[in-house]
C-alpha cells in the first residue's frame, strides 16, 4: 500500500480509524479497504482522509479527519485531535502500555487532579467511553451518569477481552478524550486570525467598494485622507486599463459593459485571474484579458501594492473592531481560570490553547461561557483546602513544558525550587500565570510573545546533565539559565509590546474579582519588598550617615529624589565634596530612584486595583502580569538582567516549529 502521510502516528491513527469502521460495519479486517487522502482547502486545514471498505460485494465510505497536536505539546504523550463522527482527541503515551490494569490505573490518576478542578471549571479527562460507545452501547445508556458509564464500560471490556485490542494504537493502549461539546482555544484564535479568511474579505472589499476610485469623497471617508493620493495613482491605472481593454474587444469584436469592465479590473486586483464567462465564445479572449492584467499590474508595481496594503489594513482593522468584544470575554475567562486554579489548589503547567475548550458561545458576553481544560499530565497538587502544602508534600510532576509557554523552573525538581525560592507553591502557580501571559498576547495578535526566548530552554537539559556528571549544585545551573533566560525575555517582551502597543491598548478588559484578589496580594507583597530594598540600601551605604538624612530619603517620594539627584549633578547649593564623592552620591540617587520608581508603580497599580469593577487595555494587562511573573522568578541578587546575557548564547540556528522540551527524572544532584 502506498503510503499516503510521512507520520507514522497518523498513519496509525487513519488505520487504527478503519479498523473502528469495519467493525462498525460488522465486517471481518480482512476485508478489501482502502485510504484515499482528500486534498486540503487550505495549507492550514486538518487533514482528511475517506475510508473505504468493501462490504457484500459493495463499497461503503465515510470520511475523517485528523490533526496533529503535537506541534504544541508540552507533555511526553503525543496528542492528535481527531474527527471521527465527532471530535477526539488521542493521545499516545510515551512509553508503551501493554496491561490493561496499567492503563485504567493511568486514566484515574489523571483523572484525580481533574476531578479536583470541578465543578468551577469543566474539564475533558481521558476514558475508554470516549471510543466504546461508537462501537459498544448499552442499553439506556442515556441515563446512566458518565462516571458509572465508564466503569460499565470498564468492567463489560475486563470480561470481553477482545475488544480491548480496539483500544490500542500500534500494539499500545491509547488515551481518548471526548471533545464533541466544546471547541478548542486555539481553534477559536485560529478563525479570528485566519489570513485565508482576510484575504477572502479583502477580495469582497475591493469587489464591492471598486467605485470609490471615481469617488474621491467615498474613498477619502473610507480609507482615510492620508491615503487619498492613492486613489488619484489608482485612478491613472485603470486609465492604462481602460485603453487597452478597449482595444482587446475590438480586436474580439465583443462589445461589453462598463460594469462588467470594472468587475475584470477587480477580480485581478483581488490577485485572482478573469474566468471564461459563457456569453464569451472565443475562447482566447479570457486568455489574452488576464495576460493584459497582469502586464498592467507588474508596471504599476508600487500603485497596485499601496492600494492593496490601503485595503488589507482596512478589512484588518475593521474584522479586529468587530473581535474586540470577543477578544475581552476571553481575556477575562483566562484570568477568570487563573483564579480558579488557585483557589482549587492545582498548577496545570502546561497551559495553552491545545489543552483549552471554550464551554458555550464566544459571542456572548464573558459571564455566560468559560474555559474548560484538557490534558493534566504535567499538574501537580500546590494546596488542600485554603493552605498550601508544605515543599515535601508536594508530588514532584512531570518536568517539561511547551517552549512558548514555559520558564526554566519547568525543567527543575522541586528541591532545587524550594532551595532557590524557599517556597514552591507559588513558583507552580506563576508557571501557569506565565503560560497565560503567553495567551493573552495570542489570542489578541495571533503571535507568540516569547518567540525567540523560547529557544533558551531546550540548552537547559544538557547544561543539567554536564552540571550532574561534574558534581555542580543544579541551582548554579538553575540561576545562569534563568538569567540568560529572563534577559532575553524582557528585551523582547518590550519589543512585542511596542509593536503590537495601538491593538493590545485598543482591547479592554474586566478584571473579575477573584484574580484582583492575587494581584492584589501580589502588588502588597512586591511593594513591600521594595520598600525593604529601599530601607537596606539606604541604612547599608556609608555616604549619608546622619540619621536625619537617612530617614529622608528613605521616605522621600520619587519627584524629591529626582530633584536632589539632579541637584547633585548641576553641582546647585551644594555642600563642599571632592568630585569622587560627588559621583558616587549622583550613582547612589540613581539607584534609589530606580527603586522608588517601582515603588510608584505598584502604588499605581494598587490605585487602580482599588476602583470598583477595574477595567484595564490588555498592554496594561501584559505589563502589569510580567512584573509581578519577573519579580517572582526572577531574583536580583542573581545579577542585572542584560541583552548580552541572551547573545552570548545566541548563535545557535532554532527550528521554528514547538518541540517538546524535557527531562529526565532519573538524574540526580548534589548541592
Amino acid at each position: 500500500m502506498t503510503p499516503f502521510s510521512d507520520d507514522n502516528d497518523i498513519t496509525n491513527i487513519v488505520n487504527f480509524c478503519l479498523n473502528i469502521y469495519k467493525l462498525q460495519l460488522e465486517v471481518p479486517r480482512s476485508v478489501p479497504s482502502r485510504i484515499v487522502p482528500v486534498a486540503p482547502q487550505s495549507d492550514d486545514a486538518d487533514a482528511v482522509y475517506e475510508l473505504h471498505v468493501k462490504r457484500d460485494a459493495k463499497w461503503s465510505s465515510r470520511r475523517m479527519a485528523i490533526a496533529k497536536l503535537g506541534g504544541e505539546s508540552g507533555s511526553k504523550s503525543k496528542c492528535f485531535k481527531v474527527i471521527y463522527d465527532d471530535m477526539l482527541v488521542i493521545k499516545i503515551p510515551p512509553s508503551p502500555i501493554k496491561d490493561f490494569s496499567e492503563y485504567i490505573s493511568s486514566i484515574r490518576a489523571e483523572s484525580r487532579i481533574a476531578v479536583r478542578l470541578a465543578p468551577k471549571i469543566e474539564f475533558v479527562a481521558p476514558g475508554v467511553t470516549a471510543l466504546m460507545r461508537k462501537i459498544r452501547n448499552f442499553p439506556k445508556s442515556a441515563d446512566i451518569s458518565p462516571s458509572e458509564l465508564e466503569k460499565k464500560y470498564v468492567r463489560w471490556l475486563e470480561q470481553n477481552r477482545a475488544f480491548q485490542n480496539y483500544l490500542k494504537i500500534d500494539d499500545t493502549f491509547v488515551f481518548f478524550m471526548d471533545l464533541s461539546k466544546h471547541s478548542f482555544l486555539s481553534y477559536v484564535v485560529d478563525r479570528m486570525h485566519d489570513k485565508g479568511m482576510l484575504r477572502g474579505k479583502i477580495r469582497e472589499e475591493i469587489a464591492e467598494s471598486i467605485s470609490l476610485l471615481w469617488d474621491i469623497l467615498g474613498f477619502e471617508g473610507k480609507y482615510g485622507p492620508e491615503n487619498l493620493s492613492i486613489c488619484f495613482d489608482m485612478n491613472k491605472v485603470y486609465s492604462d486599463y481602460a485603453t487597452s481593454i478597449s482595444v482587446l474587444l475590438r480586436r474580439y469584436a465583443l462589445s461589453v459593459s462598463a460594469y462588467e469592465r470594472q468587475k475584470w479590473f477587480s477580480i485581478y486586483l483581488a490577485e485572482k485571474k478573469v474566468k471564461k464567462e459563457e456569453y464569451i465564445a472565443s475562447p482566447g479572449f479570457v486568455t489574452d484579458l488576464n495576460r493584459m492584467l497582469g502586464k498592467i499590474v507588474r508596471e504599476s508595481e508600487e500603485e497596485v501594492a499601496a492600494y492593496r496594503r490601503t485595503v488589507w489594513d482596512y478589512v484588518s482593522q475593521k474584522t479586529f473592531s468587530q473581535n474586540k468584544p470577543k477578544l475581552s470575554g476571553l481575556l477575562t475567562n483566562i484570568l477568570r481560570l487563573l483564579a480558579s486554579l488557585n483557589e482549587s489548589g492545582i498548577a496545570i503547567r502546561d497551559l495553552k490553547p491545545d489543552n483549552l475548550f471554550v464551554v458555550g458561545n464566544t459571542e456572548l458576553s464573558a459571564e455566560d461561557y468559560s474555559l474548560g481544560l484538557i490534558d493534566f499530565e504535567t499538574a501537580v497538587e500546590f494546596k488542600r483546602k485554603g493552605s498550601d502544602l508544605k515543599g515535601q508534600m508536594i508530588e514532584q510532576p512531570l518536568l517539561g513544558g511547551t517552549p512558548s509557554y514555559a520558564t526554566p523552573s519547568h525543567l527543575f525538581k522541586n528541591e532545587v525550587l524550594i532551595s532557590i525560592f524557599g517556597e514552591l507553591p507559588r513558583i507552580l502557580h506563576f508557571q501557569d500565570w506565565h503560560a497565560a501571559l503567553g495567551m493573552i498576547y495570542n489570542v489578541i495578535t495571533g503571535d507568540w510573545l516569547f518567540e525567540n526566548t523560547r529557544r533558551y530552554l531546550s540548552r537547559i537539559p544538557l547544561a543539567m546533565r554536564q552540571a550532574a556528571k561534574k558534581k555542580k549544585p543544579a541551582t548554579k545551573v538553575f540561576r545562569k539559565s534563568s538569567q540568560v533566560f529572563w534577559s532575553s525575555a524582557v528585551s523582547e517582551f518590550k519589543e512585542k509590546l511596542s509593536e503590537k502597543k495601538s491593538r493590545l491598548k485598543a482591547v479592554e478588559v474586566t478584571i473579575p474579582a477573584e484574580f484582583q484578589t492575587i494581584v492584589w496580594e501580589s502588588l502588597v507583597r512586591e511593594k513591600e519588598n521594595i520598600s525593604k530594598s529601599i530601607h537596606d540600601y539606604i541604612v547599608s551605604q556609608v555616604i549619608f550617615r546622619k540619621k536625619d538624612t537617612r530617614k529622608n530619603l528613605i521616605h522621600c517620594s520619587l519627584e524629591d529624589t529626582i530633584r536632589y539627584r539632579e541637584k547633585w549633578e548641576k553641582g546647585e547649593n551644594l555642600p563642599k565634596t571632592s568630585p569622587g564623592v560627588r559621583k558616587k552620591i549622583i550613582t547612589l540617587l540613581k539607584h534609589l530612584e530606580e527603586l522608588k520608581l517601582r515603588s510608584e508603580k505598584q502604588r499605581q497599580w494598587l490605585k487602580l486595583l482599588g476602583l470598583a469593577d477595574p477595567r484595564m487595555s490588555a498592554y496594561q494587562l501584559l505589563k502589569l502580569m510580567f512584573s509581578i511573573i519577573l519579580s517572582t522568578m526572577y531574583k536580583e541578587e542573581w545579577g542585572r538582567l542584560s541583552e548580552s546575557y541572551a547573545s552570548e548564547f545566541g548563535a545557535e540556528t532554532y527550528d521554528s516549529s514547538e518541540t517538546t522540551i524535557l527531562y529526565e527524572n532519573t538524574i540526580l544532584y548534589e548541592d
